[in-house]
């Protein structure tokens, strides 16, 4: 890890000022959407965008299988194996290029002159034709350098060159829509600064892997998973975007801009959470095929602190996330955005979709997809049944109330799994972070409640939360102290150790 160890503060850094670029900019503009076009516009523009997110599918796995496969080749810099593996990625990427042109014009004739949105259809073609640009220059030439780029801890490049692209992008956009009421402008400003983006990486990682060899044989068998990955890429995605596609066909796209704000900042919060753990994880999982011992030692420390921060994102936005939503939508009347049940539903929701990251990586580090898919196939099917019957009953809830059914198995079966079947170890030690840091919540939430500062300015909120922040965070450290004191004592060690 000490070898690695600068690698990780620029992922960190990096993600970090990422982030709050994205919670700066990401809030403007939806608000600026709905003022300009309305709530179902908004609607209709935010299913549009879940569509585009289920044509990743196409990718049939390659981009995690290989991310697995080279783990091992890259951490002993094994540059023919590497090239092999990378040869093989390249073959499937030019292939699925082709597939997802053919499938993107499909789509754009049908959302144009078949279904009705409100929007003309000439510029409903012209939107999703600029949206699926980046994604296809990605395919044909980029993606398979942006993997072996994550996989080699140098992740950084690819964030700060996003960094400013939002921040670049996001500019754009708003200077637009203060000027002109054009969608397609919008997005074509947006299309072309993701080419330039993307261009900068695959210039940078061409100039650093000058070795990487595109006519080596390809090692199709060391991605042979990615069939079996690809059933976990859907689950995936049915959890992130089946919610909003199901409450467009059974209720309305102004309900689907309601659920799509709330999104805004638990989506905002989960890529913070994502960027900062793909900052190390890379060295996790090439440590994982070569050094189990410490493996074990280290996942220890990074599951408790995790899951304990975890835990505290979730306790502040339950009792502060109502008000700023609030403030948020002030003035927007064409719907209603004040949802008391609708917040503490998305908080539980996210606490037992991002709780499960360790477990979820130790399956991915092993590689074990295929031993695990009927996992991802049962999560599925009970997420789409459950959200259907439930949305008909109560509508908005209904859709998060199916996740979470869902998503109560799969944590289940998945913390089972890699503590008794990958770790060989008891599965009450995941069980007992989930108990000790479930317990806080509930104390915490017994006291407030998500409507209990309703009504404050934004500047009264932002008192009443840095009060409330500063024993919060202590109440969370002191409870895992107490129950989980080695966690924190291979921490200390593990510092010392690097310096």
């Amino acid at each position: 890890m000490a070898k690695k160890d600068n690698r990780i503060k620029y992922n960190l850094l990096s993600g970090f000022v990422y982030q709050i670029v994205l919670i700066v900019l990401g809030f403007l503009l939806p608000r600026l959407y709905l003022e300009n076009f309305g709530s179902e516009v908004n609607g209709v523009l935010s299913t549009i965008k879940q569509i585009f997110a289920y044509m990743t599918l196409l990718e049939a796995g390659v981009g995690l299988a290989t991310t697995q496969a080279l783990y091992k080749p890259v951490a002993e810099k094994d540059h023919a194996k590497t090239s092999s593996i990378i040869s093989a990625t390249n073959n499937y990427y030019v292939k699925i290029g082709f597939i997802y042109s053919a499938i993107v014009l499909a789509i754009a004739c049908v959302y144009s002159f078949i279904i009705p949105t409100g929007i003309s259809s000439w510029v409903v073609f012209s939107l999703i034709v600029l949206t699926a640009l980046p994604s296809l220059f990605s395919y044909f030439i980029q993606l398979k350098y942006r993997i072996l780029l994550e996989v080699d801890g140098r992740k950084y490049v690819i964030t700060n060159s996003e960094t400013i692209l939002q921040l670049l992008a996001n500019a754009g956009k708003i200077l637009v829509l203060l000027l002109t009421d054009s969608l397609i402008l919008i997005q074509l400003v947006y299309c072309i600064l993701s080419l330039i983006q993307l261009a900068y990486v695959f210039i940078h990682a061409k100039r650093r892997y000058t070795w990487l060899d595109f006519k080596a044989e390809p090692d199709f068998e060391a991605i042979s998973q990615r069939k079996s990955v690809l059933v976990h890429q859907i689950s995936g995605m049915v959890f992130n975007n089946t919610d909003i596609l199901l409450l467009s066909f059974l209720c309305d796209f102004k309900i689907v801009s309601v659920y799509t704000i709330y999104n805004i900042f638990f989506s905002q919060v989960q890529t913070f959470i994502t960027t900062i753990t793909s900052g190390f994880s890379f060295a996790l999982g090439q440590m994982f095929h070569t050094d189990r011992k410490k493996f074990m030692q280290v996942f220890s420390v990074y599951e408790t602190f995790y899951i304990m921060g975890t835990f505290v994102i979730y306790t502040l936005m339950a009792v502060f996330l109502l008000p700023l939503i609030q403030i948020y939508t002030k003035g927007i009347n064409d719907a209603e955005y004040t949802n008391v049940f609708l917040v503490l539903l998305f908080v539980i929701m996210n606490l037992l979709a991002n709780g499960k990251l360790p477990v979820n990586h130790v399956i991915e580090f092993s590689g074990a997809f295929e031993k695990t898919r009927w996992h991802a196939i049962a999560e599925m099917v009970i997420n789409v049944t459950v959200s259907i019957v439930a949305i008909l009953l109560w509508g908005i809830c209904g859709a998060i109330l199916g996740t979470i059914v869902a998503l109560l198995f799969r944590s289940s079966i998945m913390i089972y799994y890699s503590n008794k079947k990958i770790l060989q170890r008891s599965i009450f030690e995941t069980y007992k972070l989930w108990i000790v840091n479930g317990g806080v919540f509930a104390c915490i939430m017994a006291i407030f409640f998500v409507d209990s500062f309703s009504g404050l300015s934004f500047l009264e909120l932002l008192l009443q939360g840095i009060i409330h922040t500063a024993w919060i965070i202590p109440l969370y450290l002191v409870a895992n102290l107490i129950f989980f004191r080695s966690a924190f004592k291979n921490f200390l060690v593990l510092w010392r150790a690097r310096k």
